[in-house]
């Protein structure tokens, strides 16, 4: 079988992290196709053959009374990997995208739904798990047909139940259940929760936990229902901490760090410092005043004197002589004693030997060196 890509600059329907797909033209039935083109790479070629291997599985299914797409066969492309795919319209999210509130009416949310439950059935069926639904991989028939007509595609992530196993790279993260973000054991129940999500973002317009990481989507999940029984959280394998409160802080340091008084102050002093009310939050010099620093602090420490040197900078300053001030770095704990320099100290040769002092000495070169740009 030969096909050849018609118009090449309009052909492309889409493209990913697998390589592209194309439209094109059966030569012998006269037929437009989507070709699946892979990337030739050897991760890509062992992705593309397992998908192979779950569409020969798929065989058995009717694509027109399964809602999935039809599958023609693949073929090479000098090393690149060629899945042909009976040409569908547009995907939902496309489709969605097109409408003027972004959303589906009810009644198409309905259609759609029980056509993909069918779909997920029929899978369910034969121990087949899609891991990757969402709209994207949902496409509409014909648009202009009604009542609308969706089938599911895109198998690159699909596997068989029994070879699923924790930890494995399934599922998009907008769309991703919590035990696959727990690295639990899971199964085809989870294409039933990134349709739940699909149904929610068809009605309101936009993803229901649109998360960058796991933690993120467990995050919103939390939020929004609650949080995970014990029994769910004790099978998976990942570790995640949320707190009901700022002040579950100080249990944590506990269980981290073993008890220290200084644990409630600095819980505390964090709880001012992210006050939800912008005009509550703490400032700077009450900061240095918090019973967390003050009561471990010693006297004349460098917080005093920049303090002190604050409030008498226009007494004490002059052209001839610079008072400069390093505080420590919090996430470092790194720390410089106050020094005096005059501008012809610094711009001499032996400037590196003037007291500068810091606890580590792979640093004290760079701080002289921004020592000299304070002046320019």
């Amino acid at each position: 079988l030969v096909m050849v890509i018609c118009k090449v600059g309009k052909a492309f329907l889409g493209e990913g992290g697998f390589g592209v797909v194309a439209k094109c033209r059966n030569t012998i039935t006269n037929k437009f196709v989507a070709i699946k083109v892979n990337k030739n790479a050897p991760e890509i070629y062992h992705q593309a053959r397992q998908e192979i291997e779950i569409l020969k599985q798929l065989r058995c299914l009717d694509p027109e009374t399964c809602n999935i797409v039809q599958w023609n066969g693949y073929f090479f492309l000098k090393m690149n990997i060629c899945l042909n795919f009976e040409l569908l319209d547009l995907s939902l999210y496309h489709y969605m995208e097109g409408t003027p509130e972004k959303t589906l009416p009810i009644t198409e949310v309905k259609d759609v739904l029980y056509q993909l439950s069918i779909a997920l059935s029929h899978l369910s069926s034969i121990g087949i798990v899609h891991a990757d639904l969402k709209p994207d991989n949902v496409m509409v028939v014909d648009r202009h047909q009604k009542p609308l007509r969706v089938k599911l595609i895109d198998f690159g992530l699909a596997s068989r139940v029994s070879d699923c196993q924790p930890g494995m790279c399934v599922q998009t993260t907008w769309y991703r259940a919590p035990e696959v973000c727990l690295y639990s054991e899971f199964n085809e129940a989870i294409d039933m929760w990134s349709l739940g999500l699909t149904a929610a973002e068809l009605a309101v317009g936009y993803p229901l936990y649109p998360g960058n990481m796991d933690y993120d989507v467990l995050s919103f999940i939390i939020a929004t229902q609650g949080q995970l029984p014990d029994h769910v959280l004790d099978q998976g394998h990942a570790t995640y901490f949320w707190l009901s409160s700022l002040d579950d802080l100080e249990e944590l340091m506990e269980v981290n760090r073993g008890h220290n008084s200084d644990h409630g102050l600095l819980v505390d002093l964090i709880k001012k410092m992210m006050h939800l009310d912008q005009d509550q939050r703490i400032k700077p010099q009450e900061v240095l005043q918090h019973p967390f620093l003050t009561g471990s602090l010693p006297q004349n420490s460098s917080a005093d004197l920049c303090n002190d040197m604050t409030n008498t900078e226009e007494k004490t300053l002059n052209k001839s002589m610079t008072q400069i001030c390093f505080m420590s770095a919090p996430r470092q704990g790194q720390f410089i004693n106050i020094a005096h320099f005059s501008k012809k100290e610094i711009q001499s040769p032996s400037y590196k030997t003037s007291k500068v002092y810091h606890h580590d000495e792979g640093k004290r070169e760079s701080t002289l060196w921004t020592l000299q740009n304070l002046f320019y």
